[in-house]
């Protein structure tokens, strides 16, 4: 099964050694992905949605936290040319990572009750106990996901995600159904036992096959030069970093302090099954895209890989984006139960704002790549800005279907104009932007008229959601059959 899945992933990427590595990352991550959603429907019946809120809001403390855990040097690990200043900045990141890990445990100790109580959950003071731990497991993760990326062993990294995903998924379960009264607890407790075995196997088998050199490659000049030569990712990525995550996080968390744990169990579910299958994908192409967009740069083709990655993100994500956004609500209900009917209506207004954060996830490499980290933070101070501006209104006014609403418009504004810009610092002109952009909502409209006029033709919800998985499949088969066309022809 695993190579038939590395198989098709490599027709849809035909670019050589970059689809190899594209194929051997997403063949765990889309098994990883498929047990997450097999899974799903199990864990929605066995916990509530409130249970599912304060999941969330421990997940988007610790999502905040996670992407300043190395204040960002771990990106700069895939850039030098000598793996000798690559392994002096993993030293950079451990010893950061660690201090960063107890700079949470002091303000777990001083505010995990103010925290708590700030989001409406007290229930969670007692399980911010664990974020250091989860924190530090995360930046581990990190700084070495960005080694291996270097060192262009992709095969760990997706071996690190079925393993996650499957122990996250049993422990879960097993919570669940074994201690009904742990509630949030079995979601959260399965989750830092994810991470942490996950991150301590791709650990232990970096150490066996190159701890020696890059214990031997220690040394307190390297550490302070690489320090130095590096030093615009805290003082201008971390932020941007920062912006960005908390725009992503900031949701769930004002949700909690406006509303409830169980509007934030709509807007988590409804959200996670939106993402899901788009960070499986965007994530794999963004790890192997940066060396790939490193090197093009240096050849003056960054501009030709741009457009083309573009190109294909979004003919993919479109349609199935499009159709989901249609018999959402329907589909959640159906799938999930009824109670959680309010999260797919939480997904037609996120939809597409996701659909960019899924084809700008490699981009973004580009701001690193460039070393437009200043400009990298100006986007995202706006976005964090309007995204907050617009949540609290929204909060303010006391309606959370008001409040998704307007986030998700926003949010996809801001995104679309921040995935046409770094196109445009690539070098890509906006003639062309704007005609693939154009061209795959006249390819997309056909496949949403199935949909539509089965639910006018019958008034019934399962026909209704059969009529978008027919539209789905549809398009699946299409793709099948130019893909199966250009090789004939190639």
């Amino acid at each position: 099964m695993l190579e038939r899945i590395k198989a098709y992933i490599l027709k849809l990427f035909p670019m050589g050694v970059f689809a190899k590595h594209v194929a051997t990352l997403m063949t765990g991550t889309v098994v990883a992905g498929l047990i997450g959603v097999i899974v799903m429907p199990i864990l929605t019946r066995i916990y509530k949605p409130e249970d599912f809120g304060i999941f969330a809001l421990y997940a988007s403390l610790l999502g905040i936290l996670t992407v300043i855990v190395c204040w960002r040097y771990e990106l700069a690990i895939v850039l030098p040319e000598k793996d000798e200043d690559a392994a002096n900045l993993l030293w950079v990141c451990i010893i950061i990572c660690l201090g960063m890990g107890l700079v949470a445990f002091l303000l777990v100790f001083l505010f995990r009750t103010v925290i708590a109580d700030l989001v409406n959950s007290p229930q969670l003071a007692s399980w911010l106990w664990f974020l250091p731990l989860s924190l530090i497991a995360a930046g581990f993760f990190r700084l070495l996901n960005y080694w291996s990326t270097r060192r262009k062993h992709f095969k760990r990294l997706a071996v690190r995600q079925m393993t996650q995903s499957s122990v996250t998924a049993i422990t879960q379960i097993g919570a669940g159904f074994l201690y009904p009264s742990v509630n949030a607890g079995g979601l959260i407790g399965g989750s830092i036992a994810g991470h942490l075995v996950a991150t301590g196997r791709l650990g232990w088998q970096i150490k066996k096959d190159e701890g020696s050199f890059i214990r031997n490659a220690l040394n307190k000049f390297d550490l302070e030069r690489v320090v130095k030569r590096y030093k615009n990712f805290p003082i201008f990525d971390v932020w941007s970093a920062l912006l960005n995550a908390a725009s992503t996080m900031l949701p769930a968390l004002l949700l909690g302090v406006f509303f409830s744990p169980v509007v934030v169990g709509y807007y988590a579910l409804g959200y996670q099954i939106l993402s899901a299958p788009m960070t499986i994908l965007g994530a794999s192409i963004a790890q192997v895209f940066f060396p790939r967009a490193n090197e093009a740069k240096r050849c003056g083709k960054l501009d030709q890989l741009t457009l083309q990655i573009f190109k294909q993100l979004l003919a993919i994500g479109f349609v199935p984006i499009l159709l989901l956004t249609i018999v959402a609500p329907d589909l959640f209900a159906l799938v999930f139960g009824a109670r959680w009917f309010a999260a797919g209506e939480y997904v037609r207004w996120l939809s597409v704002w996701l659909l960019f954060v899924f084809i700008s996830s490699p981009l973004s490499n580009i701001y690193t790549i460039m070393e437009k980290q200043r400009e990298g933070l100006i986007v995202n101070t706006v976005m964090f800005v309007s995204r907050l501006t617009v949540l609290i209104i929204g909060g303010l006014k006391g309606d959370a279907f008001f409040t998704i609403a307007i986030y998700g418009m926003t949010g996809a504004a801001l995104w679309i104009f921040n995935c046409i810009y770094m196109q445009y610092l690539a070098g890509v002109s906006l003639i062309n932007i704007f005609t693939t952009l154009l061209k795959q909502f006249l390819h997309g409209v056909p496949y949403a008229l199935l949909p539509i006029f089965t639910y006018f033709l019958t008034q019934n919800s399962l026909a209704f959601v059969l009529g978008g998985v027919g539209a789905g499949t549809i398009f699946l088969t299409v793709q099948m059959f130019r893909i199966r066309k250009h090789h004939e022809f190639a």
